[in-house]
């Protein structure tokens, strides 16, 4: 196990003494993944769970047809993996967006720890109830709001810890591409195109295939609401 600073970019995680850390999850490590860079793929045996520490991780899944949908994007303190549901096969692929920094226990070994540590395992559980009410949120906004709307949603929400600061003169740099936005999104890439050349024009944000920058959520909520 490594060293306590190391383990920052998750408030729960830090919230175990090292030892007892060291004693439940005698095999985690932290692992450096760069950019682009494969955590698990699709298919594979789901044996582990995984937190960010720092950086930003995107989880997507392949159809039948080859089409790729991105699900999910997350960032510090967020856990993921297959062996969180039980299922003994990866149902989508993780991959860095960025130089990331991956937490990564068995899950035998995670579950022993939080046994020892029931309010560990409390806060566990409310991650897990935040992450899905966020999912039921996003299916509500797709059934009731406009492309707009739920485009200012999800950013607003992927600022609160995905995004970091921008170096390119905005407030909040989110790696994502356009196709991965459109897809949190539920939305065609052409339609979310559109409507990010007009906040562009209104010189509220900025992008490119590989990332969006914003300089201000509420200045994006305000012209959407408009």
């Amino acid at each position: 196990m490594n060293k306590p600073n190391e383990l920052k970019g998750c408030p729960l995680l830090t919230g175990i003494p090292l030892e007892d850390l060291r004693r439940d999850c005698p095999t985690a490590r932290i692992v450096a993944i760069r950019h682009r860079g494969t955590i698990y793929r699709q298919g594979e045996p789901g044996r582990a769970v995984f937190c960010v520490l720092d950086g930003q991780v995107t989880i997507a899944r392949v159809g039948y047809e080859g089409a790729t949908l991105t699900t999910a994007a997350l960032g510090g303190g967020d856990f993921f993996g297959p062996a969180l549901s039980g299922a003994t096969a990866a149902e989508d692929t993780a991959r860095a967006k960025g130089a990331a920094s991956i937490w990564r226990a068995p899950i035998d070994e995670f579950r022993c720890l939080l046994l020892h540590h029931p309010r560990v395992a409390l806060e566990f559980v409310s991650l897990l109830t935040v992450r899905q009410r966020q999912m039921e949120r996003r299916l509500e906004s797709f059934a009731f709001k406009r492309v707009e709307a739920r485009l200012a949603e999800t950013i607003r929400e992927l600022s609160g810890g995905f995004a970091t600061r921008c170096e390119h003169g905005f407030g909040r740099h989110l790696r994502l591409t356009q196709q991965e936005l459109a897809d949190l999104v539920g939305a065609s890439r052409p339609i979310v195109s559109t409507i990010l050349n007009r906040l562009r024009d209104k010189g509220v944000l900025g992008y490119n295939r590989e990332y969006v920058c914003v300089r201000g959520i509420e200045e994006i909520a305000k012209l959407i609401d408009s």
